[in-house]
Order: structure tokens, then sequence, then C-alpha cells
């Protein structure tokens, strides 16, 4: 693999770590066929600590890694396999799969943890034991966040009593200074309750959500509670436990307990920051935001009007059946994409706080809900799309969503927009820096590499101080014939004045000529210069209905 460094870059390569690419290990489950038992300590500073205990049939965790072991084959990509490897033989049957002795069964379930280190909903999980038997295999994983804010912006699926459906948490200080802590259950979750009910008993669930806070446990729906310990435990053979535990699934699940030094300034709800953590996979810099100057346009590009019929009868048919509920979640509306250029020499790196703050049709009308904020109006990089334009304008595509215009308008005559644009001086691609010079203290570490020409795929993590955030990372294209580069951000930790950043960069270039060259990927990282956060008015006119 080769380095170019540019733009005030810092960076060090220091290792090359072979494996699949990363998916999630499943083990055990609402209907799984082993034991679960998981604790989530709370402590007074607010890190959190969760263990998960998983017992499960052997044959089941064979049979996972399995196919664990066929789809990494699968996502090494195009020219993964050895072009000097001698040609495979033709045999008569397929062998049968070779069973694992204990010690390679439990190395290939901690080498699976492992990969999964850096991305998904298991990233950061620590294995701490394996221990395999002849017929079981029990593994204790555990799994660390700094804050309760880290905690809160994953889904509570993952940390939560995923048991009963509960898909929202609030952590909160109430009007008597205690903590208050909601579960709400998943819309529509009632309605699957005989399901549930039903697939606990079949397959003889067991299994154990336990919470330990920091203070004494003041009041819980949850069956068990002695001392700052509350929990739940399922069985599935027994039928007035199963009952129990339905009659959570339906109403929200409250606990109460002293703070024992725990400080919840505000309430944390992990809707809004796990929504937060979507949008902003890359934090932003700590800049203030001033007026844009002149050099910023916009240009339409896309119009989309959703509407919603119901045939006579309709709502009444869906209403009680939650498999068909999928049907009515479109909102009617109108959606405006749009493509937002910077000023001459600068590029936008990203752009937040889009709001639609009037529009209206040809007749003059203001079309509904114009003037709301609209939180779904969203924004991405044209590099997501393949062209290599924004290396070339560093312009953005962004969506605008509206209400319904009149049924006779024709056109949305004009539409006024604001949004929060991060943007920074373009790199000179030619010029390289040496490393150290601008980023003290940052360095790479090469997880993976994989795939040949034309598609191929860089496994990163970055580590050093929060400015690792702002780092870029592209694989450098020939230029020949085009192509695309687009990185995924996987995950970003920050623990005092350390911050970890987990990434993937991705290339795929249209030239027939290179499938299956092996020559090393070239990795670009650069640091933006002149960054800048500029709220920019825009406005975009004549946009055809019909």
């Amino acid at each position: 693999m080769n380095l170019v460094r540019y733009a005030g870059l810092a960076v060090v390569a220091l290792g090359l770590l072979a494996g699949p690419v990363s998916g999630q290990f499943f083990g055990g489950g609402a209907f799984g066929q082993g034991e679960s038992r998981i604790t989530l300590t709370v402590k007074p500073d607010g890190s959190c600590v969760l263990t998960n205990e998983s017992v499960e049939p052997r044959k089941s965790l064979e049979t996972q890694v399995a196919a664990w072991a066929r789809y990494s084959k699968a996502a090494e990509g195009p020219g993964a396999e050895d072009e000097n490897a001698p040609p495979a033989t033709v045999e008569a049957a397929k062998p049968a799969q070779k069973t694992l002795t204990d010690e390679e069964l439990a190395a290939k379930i901690r080498e699976i943890y492992q990969q999964q280190s850096n991305f998904g909903p298991q990233a950061g999980t620590e294995v701490e034991k394996v221990e395999v038997s002849t017929n079981s295999v029990r593994v204790v994983t555990r799994r660390g966040f700094g804050s309760l804010r880290e905690l809160l912006s994953e889904n509570a699926h993952f940390w939560g009593p995923s048991l009963l459906m509960y898909d929202e948490a609030r952590f909160e200080t109430d009007t008597n200074r205690n903590l208050r802590i909601t579960f709400s259950p998943a819309q529509g979750a009632a309605r699957y309750g005989k399901t549930l009910g039903r697939g606990w008993k079949a397959a003889k669930t067991k299994f154990e959500w336990k919470l330990t806070l920091p203070g004494k446990i003041l009041s819980s729906g949850l069956p068990g509670t002695k001392g700052n310990e509350t929990w739940l435990r399922l069985d599935g053979e027994k039928p007035d436990v199963v009952d129990a535990a339905l009659k959570l699934v339906e109403t929200p699940l409250v606990i109460t307990a002293e703070l024992g030094g725990l400080k919840v300034d505000e309430p944390l709800e992990s809707r809004k920051l796990m929504r937060t953590a979507w949008r902003q996979t890359r934090p932003e810099p700590d800049l203030p935001i001033t007026d844009a100057g002149p050099g910023f346009q916009a240009e339409p590009l896309s119009l989309t009007i959703s509407t919603v019929h119901y045939f006579p009868g309709a709502k009444e048919h869906l209403k009680d059946r939650p498999e068909a509920a999928m049907f009515g979640s479109e909102s009617p509306g109108l959606v405006v994409g749009a493509k937002l250029f910077p000023p001459k020499g600068r590029m936008i790196r990203s752009v937040s706080g889009l709001r639609v703050k009037a529009a209206k049709d040809d007749k003059g009308r203001a079309i509904p809900g114009a003037a709301d904020a609209s939180e779904d109006a969203i924004s991405f990089s044209d590099s997501s799309f393949g062209s290599g334009e924004r290396e070339k304008s560093g312009a953005a595509r962004i969506q605008l969503s509206l209400g319904l215009p009149a049924p006779d308008a024709k056109t949305v005559d004009q539409l006024e927009a604001e949004g929060v644009v991060l943007t920074n001086i373009q790199a000179d691609a030619k010029k390289e820096i040496d490393v150290g010079e601008v980023l003290p203290g940052a360095k790479l570490i090469v997880k993976k590499i994989s795939g040949k020409r034309p598609q191929q795929m860089i496994e990163l993590r970055m580590e050093g101080p929060p400015a690792v955030n702002q780092l870029e990372a592209k694989i450098k294209l020939s230029g020949r014939h085009g192509g695309s580069s687009n990185v995924s951000n996987q995950r970003t930790t920050t623990s005092g004045n350390k911050t970890t950043r987990s990434l993937t960069v991705q290339a795929f270039e249209f030239d027939p000529t290179e499938t299956g060259k092996g020559e090393p990927p070239t990795l670009v990282v650069r640091y933006p210069q002149d960054v800048k956060r500029e709220r920019v008015q825009f406005k975009l006119t004549a946009l055809d209905l019909l």
C-alpha cells in the first residue's frame, strides 16, 4: 500500500492485520436456543459496562462460524483469490465440513469478535472467556461506554432489555432529584405479544437482564429489585413468568433510583442522540457560525411528490394488522433535491441545519409546511454518487422537505432555504507535506486491505487528538476513466484527549483493463485548511411540478 500525504497531513502507518470484513456475529436472541445473561452497570462517573454471558449449543455455534467463514470469503471482493495459487481440482463429491476441536472453535469465536471490534453494533466488544464443552459453548463478553451520552447514542435494543422490544430510552433527573429511567416500547409491540409468548415457550428461552446503578433503587417496573440492582428473568418453560413478561411489552418501563453521585444535568434521549450520532459520523470542528459571503450558488436537481390514497375501508383494514403498517408509513409531501456550490477554491465538507424558510407556487400561494424547520432535510457529498465531481467543484447534494402544493399548481415558483455549511480550501493534490508537521500525536493503523482493481477497500483506525475527526481519507484513482472513492465512518469514541476513529475507505474505477491488477492501492489522507462554518441563504426557482 502506498501512502500519500496532502495539505497538512500527519499520518503514520503502523500495522496491517488480515481478516474478513466486519459483520455482526449473532448469538442467541429472542427465540434463540441458548441462555443469555446481560448486566448493565452504570458507575457514579457516568461510564457504563455491558457484560453478556451466553450459553449456546455447540452445533449452533459451529454452524454460525461456518457461515461467517463463507461470508468473509465472499466479502473479500473481486480479485481476492491468489493469482499464483494452482488451479483447484474438481472433486467427485463435496467434502464434509471439518469438525473443529475445542481449541479451534474457541479461537474462531475470538477471531470473529476481534474482526468486529471496530464496526457495527458490537464495536468495542472484548471477549473475556470462551469455554467449549462437548455440547455447549459459554462466551462472556464485555463492552465499555465512556458516558451515558455514549451509551444512549446506540439503539437501546443492543444494551437494554431487548427481549421486551424497547427501542427508546431516556435518562433524567426528576423533581425529587432522583434518577428516572424510562424505556418506551416499539410502536405496535403489544400486537406481537402472543407471537412473542409462543416463541419464548417453543424455544424454551432463558434470558436475564440486570441493571446495576450507583444509588439505591426506589421503584422499578421489573419483577426483581434489591439494593441498587433491578432485573428481569425469563424462563420459557414457566407460563406464569412468560405471562408476566408479556405485560411489560405493552407499557413503558420506569425505574427510579437515588443518584448515588451520578450527574444527569439534562435529559438524555436515545432517539435524539442516535440521530445526532448517525448524522454526525465525523464531529464538526468547534467553530463559530458566521453569515456566508458571496459565491455560494444552488441549482435544482430533482423533485419528488408523494401522496397517500386510502381506498374505502383501507384504514380500518390496516389498523389491526401490524405487518401491513408499512403501507401507511409514507408521509405525503414534496422533496426537492438540489446541488449547493461553494465559492471558487473551496470545498463543502458538510451541510447541517437545513431549513426551508418560504416557498410559493406559480400562483403566489404558500406551500404548506414550507416555513417549518425540517429535521429530515439531509445532505451528502457528490462523492457518494461515484462521479468524482466533488473533487472538481467541491459541491454537495441536499434534499429539502415541504408540504404538498395545491392540486392545480404547475411549478414551485420560488423556494428560499438556509443551512450551515462547513467548507475548507481545496488541497493541492500534488503537494506532499511531511508527516507530523500538522497533527502531532496522530497515528493511523491499517487493519486490512482487500480486493484488486477495479474495486478495492481499506479498513483503518485513526488515533490521536480530537482533530483526527477532521482528517480525510481516499484511495487515489488512476484518473484515466474516472471512478469514485468514498469513506464510511463506523465508530468514533473519545476518552479524555484521545479520540479513536474507525473507518472504511472504498474505491471503484471505471476501467475494464484494470480488472484483477494487483498493484497496492495508494491511500491519500489530508487535513483540511482554513475551515469555516457559514450560514448560507439560497434560492431555487421555477421547479416544474408537471
